[in-house]
């Protein structure tokens, strides 16, 4: 099997704590700075209530379909 094209280091505290073979898509998601947020007890209570393309609102911490979406 191929290694993926894209290798990203991720640095804790000035320390490579672990390099990730990836492909361009998920590489540029990573290095435009997103918010990483740990969603395991969410989906495991709700599975299917987020989704790509919801948004998220940090001062409330609850995710919604953009407005476009909501009105189908």
């Amino acid at each position: 099997m191929e290694t993926p094209p894209i290798k990203l280091a991720f640095i804790i505290d000035n320390e490579v704590a672990d390099i990730l073979h990836t492909d361009e898509r998920l590489a540029a998601i990573f290095l435009s700075n997103p918010i990483v947020l740990d969603i395991t007890e969410k989906m495991e209570n709700n599975p299917g209530s987020i989704a790509p393309g919801m948004i998220y609102n940090p001062n409330t911490q609850e995710y919604s379909l953009r407005e476009q979406d909501s009105d189908v």
